[in-house]
């Protein structure tokens, strides 16, 4: 009888033995579960990208716009206007002659608060496949003072002196042939310190025949 009491004993504590360990081990597991869950949770979930933009300094001498005539704009737009409007006209010519960029008039300076001019430089520069042919930029302008203006296509580059006048549009030609092997064509037009104007300008292109 004694050793039936020991057995039950021995077995109750055994079993007791059993349940705490499992016991502990079900909470190790739901540990590792959790774990688990927020780890995935973490990276699945994309963090909002951050992008940081430099703050660009205003200038003390750009703070407004000139005011010119509105006849001014009006004359050099007219310009632009004839050459799309005599290109469309020329349909037996159409594809060998095209206008692939038009600059709309456009003031020479800005006024700062303590009312100097800075010259507002034109400047475009297109990184692409430049097809053979003959390449004229025409830059014109209204107003008082000059401007350089400056013409590259690909390693071949052209310089011309834009003379501007109150009473009528003068302009400045600048003509450059190409192979077809430029990747890049660059306008850039530089007002003089004390010019006054609105200056535009457009680029022909005439097809290689």
């Amino acid at each position: 009888m004694d050793i039936k009491i020991a057995t039950g004993v021995n077995d109750h504590r055994h079993a007791k033995t059993v349940w705490i360990i499992l016991a502990a081990v079900a909470v190790v597991a739901a540990a590792v579960a959790l774990t688990v869950a927020l780890t995935t949770r973490d990276t699945a979930t994309p963090r909002p990208s951050v992008t940081t933009t430099a703050a660009t300094k205003r200038s003390p001498n750009t703070a407004a716009t000139p005011k010119f005539p509105a006849s001014y704009a009006r004359a050099i737009d007219h310009y632009l206007d004839d050459t799309a409007t005599a290109l469309d006209q020329q349909k037996e010519d159409q594809g060998n002659t095209q206008v692939p960029v038009q600059t709309r008039a456009t003031p020479s300076y800005r006024i700062g608060v303590d009312g100097t001019h800075e010259p507002a430089i034109l400047r475009s520069v297109e990184d692409v496949q430049i097809p053979a042919g003959k390449y004229q930029l025409t830059a014109y302008c209204i107003g008082e003072g000059s401007a350089d203006v400056d013409f590259t296509v690909g390693g071949a580059s052209k310089h011309g002196l834009l003379q501007c006048s109150p009473d009528e549009v003068n302009q400045s030609n600048l003509i450059i042939d190409t192979d077809g092997t430029a990747s890049e064509r660059t306008v850039t037009i530089t007002p003089s310190e004390h010019c006054e104007s609105m200056i535009g300008y457009q680029i022909l292109y005439y097809r290689q025949q």
